[in-house]
């Protein structure tokens, strides 16, 4: 009879619990029941609002339904917008209401007001995997909203759900807009993936880590003793009308941060750089037309206490003058945190046309993004609308010349760096105080040889701002390319002793150690940065590399490990399988490998290390089989999605030579090549089909490219698939090499 009364139909299911709901009981009960009614009244008025149902309310949690995936999505994006709103209005002393949702359509059976299904389990399943004030959905769902959605969205690829057959492809939507932390939460840090973007080129990829670790780390990034930092979250958007609104909230995140850093005695750091700091600002921003306010909350970590917090109200042409007042409040109240001397940073030296400013943040925006024509092209046409409004807008035509420098990456051609010299240039005429814009020409004509003129002008810069310990470094890494290594290593020496307290300055002369392969040393100074800086996972990642380069790989891995208890993500458990690999330990090579994958189900990447283990295991060749064949279909599939990630084909060569069919292996590598030229990872790639091809003329051929190229003989020794090379045949390679 029961089965009777129900009917079957499409429905979108939405499951939402409160962030941190337990922990909240635990503290203060009567507050947390208050907060769930709150919670449950602003839920329920959004689910009927557009016309969803509520199936049932459990603990912190509730369930509803809805007939479109349409109205399920602009009620979740309506829940997450009105929590912001309360939490911004909200007395700063309680605790943040936010929540999580998860949406998934399908086909559901109803039985009176009871939901049965799959799709109900899927939806459960997906709500974990939103991060605070996020909504993750199905590919159900985005196919039917994705043209018609205004908030960020992120593709987080195929997600393993409990006791769900298939692999559901999901998305993250999160009206506050997608932050770093959001990114680093789902995928790898840029520079970790460097660390493992192929596990054989280690050197190559260590390399490019370490040296991101003195040229791209922007000067706030100067945590000193735990006394005297401030932790600086991004800014929210409250009111992300569109995609794209995030740019302005992170250009204010981005004044707050410079101007602050001129604060003597006080070091700023990122949120987003793993360094906890004992005092933490974070802010918001609402613009709605030409309204603007500009919300803050300065607080100690410890038992949460709040030190300062307020509101400024004004209109967007009052944004500059609203920013000097934010700076100038916090600075006062760091200065009584601290007890030091009240401090007035100077106000920032950007424009005076709103419009022009705009513009110059979307274009700051893409140029943060990863280089791509697309990006950068979307960066030039936003910085030149900027200069239409003010063609002396200095920032923006240092915004220009970065963007050209980026430009020249991509295609090598010399035009590119002759636009950015005459943009950096110019945005000196209209500012020639400006520190930026002195860095970016000191690189550019570092890039083109011209290294006296890159000296003259990082000179010029540390005479204006003799605190700019990044200049500094910049400046020393000029002397050491032009072969004056005793200059250099004193200037890094210098900085050190001036600024003991700079985690930069030890970073910068780490570097240098490593270019002249003093690995000892630098393992010595990398420590000293644990010493200023305990969770630093920069730091613990290049004392792996060095250890890695020392070929002790133990050590590495331990160091790895370290790292992870940071940032748990799958790349740093890659590392740590990598090290062990090396070290020809395969069981806990194999262990560290499985948590990667378990991390990431679908990843490729991680399967082919998996079968390259297990096929040196006695007895468990059926398994490197079975993975191997798994990483070939979704190589395959991802290749469908996108064909042009060199990595791709890199990794589907692999496991074909796995299964000698030389032939596919060669085509896909060819594919790779057109991608990614005669780069490190498609030569390691060459020579493992060409190992398991057994034609000796190709082995030397691409093992001798790989030693040319600067990868460690020690590292093209251990790794047991280029075994073959110890053979008394290959000899004559590594005596060129001593």
């Amino acid at each position: 009879m029961a089965a009777a009364d129900s009917r079957h139909c499409e429905q979108t299911l939405m499951f939402t619990d409160i962030v941190g709901y337990s922990r909240l009981m635990g503290r203060n009960e009567a507050m947390a029941i208050d907060m769930l009614g709150e919670y449950r009244n602003i839920l329920l008025s959004h689910i009927e609002a557009q016309g969803g149902q509520l199936v049932e309310c459990i603990g912190d949690a509730i369930f509803a339904r809805f007939d479109t995936a349409a109205s399920a999505t602009a009620a979740a994006i309506a829940i997450q917008q009105h929590l912001q709103t309360f939490n911004t209005l909200r007395d700063k002393k309680l605790p943040r209401l936010q929540t999580r949702i998860g949406l998934h359509k399908g086909e559901v059976a109803l039985r009176d007001n009871a939901v049965f299904g799959d799709t109900v389990n899927i939806a459960a399943r997906l709500e974990p995997l939103a991060v605070a004030d996020g909504i993750c959905i199905s590919q159900t769902v985005y196919d039917e909203i994705r043209y018609s959605l205004s908030a960020p969205a992120k593709r987080l690829g195929g997600q393993a759900l409990k006791n769900i057959e298939q692999k559901i492809r999901v998305y993250l939507i999160k009206p506050a807009g997608i932050n770093w932390r959001d990114h680093l939460h789902y995928f790898l840090r840029g520079l970790n993936k460097k660390i493992i973007a192929y596990r054989y080129p280690l050197t190559a990829c260590l390399l490019a880590f370490i040296a991101a670790g003195f040229y791209f780390v922007p000067r706030w990034l100067v945590p000193g003793y735990a006394a005297n930092y401030v932790e600086i979250a991004d800014f929210q958007n409250l009111m992300n009308e569109k995609a794209d609104a995030d740019y302005f909230s992170a250009g204010i995140t981005e004044a707050v941060r410079s101007q602050l850093a001129d604060m003597r005695d006080v070091y700023i750091v990122d949120s987003k750089e793993g360094i906890r700091a004992p005092i933490r600002l974070e802010g918001s921003v609402q613009r709605l037309g030409d309204n603007l306010r500009i919300a803050y909350r300065l607080f100690r970590r410890k038992d949460n206490v709040q030190i300062a917090g307020g509101k400024l109200d004004g209109t967007y042409q009052d944004i500059f003058i609203l920013q000097d007042r934010l700076v100038g409040e916090i600075a006062r109240y760091l200065a009584d945190e601290f007890d030091l001397q009240n401090f007035r940073p100077a106000p920032l030296r950007l424009t005076g046309d709103v419009t022009a400013y705009d513009y110059y943040l979307r274009g700051i925006e893409y140029l943060a993004k990863s280089p791509s024509h697309e990006t950068i092209d979307s960066s030039v046409q936003l910085f030149n609308t900027s200069l239409v409004h003010d063609e002396k807008f200095s920032l923006a035509n240092t915004g220009l010349c970065e963007a050209y420098r980026l430009k020249y990456e991509q295609v090598k051609s010399a035009h590119w760096l002759n636009e950015a010299e005459r943009y950096c240039l110019r945005a000196l005429e209209y500012d020639d105080r400006s520190i930026k814009a002195y860095k970016a020409i000191g690189r550019i004509y570092s890039e083109m040889g011209r290294y006296d003129a890159a000296t003259k002008y990082l000179e010029k810069a540390i005479s204006i701002s003799a605190d700019d310990v990044a200049v500094i470094v910049e400046l020393a890494a000029v002397y050491n390319d032009t072969g004056e290594k005793e200059k250099a290593e004193k200037l890094h020496i210098e900085a050190i002793r001036k600024f003991p307290e700079n985690w930069i300055a030890y970073d910068g002369y780490g570097y240098h150690l490593f270019r002249n392969g003093k690995y000892n040393e630098a393992i010595g100074i990398y420590e000293k940065i644990l010493d200023i800086t305990p969770h630093n996972t920069l730091a613990l990642n290049n004392i792996a590399a060095m250890n890695l380069f020392n070929a002790n790989f133990d050590k590495a891995a331990q160091y790895f490990s370290m790292a992870a208890e940071l940032e748990p993500h799958s790349m740093i458990f890659a590392n740590i399988g990598s090290m062990y690999y090396l070290s020809k330990n395969f069981d806990q090579a194999l262990l560290s490998y499985k948590e990667a994958m378990r991390l990431e189900p679908e990843n490729y990447q991680f399967m082919v290390y998996v079968a390259d283990t297990y096929k040196y295991i006695p007895g468990k060749e059926d398994l490197a089989i079975f993975y191997f064949k798994n990483a070939i279909q979704l190589a395959r599939k991802e290749i469908q999605i996108n064909p042009n990630i060199a990595k791709s084909y890199r990794y589907l060569a692999i496991a074909q030579a796995y299964f000698g069919k030389i032939s596919d292996a060669e085509n896909s590598i060819s594919f790779a090549s057109k991608l990614d030229g005669e780069s490190i990872e498609v030569l390691s790639c060459k020579l493992r089909v060409a190992i398991a091809e057994k034609n000796d003329g190709k082995i030397k051929s691409y093992a001798k490219k790989l030693l040319e190229s600067k990868y460690s003989d020690k590292l093209l020794l251990a790794n047991p698939d280029f075994g073959v090379l110890k053979e008394p045949r290959f000899s004559d390679l590594f005596d060129r090499t001593h």
